[in-house]
């Protein structure tokens, strides 16, 4: 396992077939019949799910675009959706954080530029995250993930 260091923060990244770190919190696709049910304003955003006193891990639900398209909009959703991760994770002070990029699972369908655009935000956001101390990455392809990364320090 390869890790980077990002401010205060360990980045490891990891073949979307290795099962899910799950220390502190997750974040999982919400179905489409969720996203259904909240309406089509939610494509982008992330929330927390889990309730106060609850044992185990924590999770956050996020809403990614529902097009593999990548045009400059659906693009701008995945950043937005990622980013909002971050800051769900940090206001509620997680200390580490499992997250799958586009394209590492069914329910998270996305291209190459998909996936740049989520890990750029996420490497923005954690310019400015003071609690979270280890985020887990999950992709279908970990090496362009680590190339991205090299890229963006």
């Amino acid at each position: 396992m390869k890790t980077w260091q990002l401010n205060k923060t360990e980045i490891s990244v990891h073949q979307a077939d290795v099962p899910l770190s799950i220390e502190n919190a997750y974040a999982k696709p919400a179905t489409q019949e969720h996203i259904n049910a909240l309406g089509i304003g939610v494509i982008g955003e992330a929330w927390l799910v889990s309730q106060p006193f609850q044992e185990g891990p924590a999770v956050i639900k996020f809403a990614p675009p529902q097009s593999s398209d990548s045009d400059t909009k659906t693009l701008a959703l995945w950043a937005k959706c990622y980013r909002k991760m971050i800051v769900v994770a940090e206001r509620e002070e997680f200390t580490a954080l499992s997250i799958p990029l586009p394209g590492a699972s069914p329910h998270i369908q996305g291209s190459e530029e998909a996936v740049r655009e989520a890990v750029l935000a996420l490497s923005e956001q954690l310019q400015r995250a003071k609690h979270l101390k280890r985020l887990y990455l999950y992709a279908s392809n970990d090496e362009s993930v680590w190339a991205l990364l090299k890229s963006n320090s």
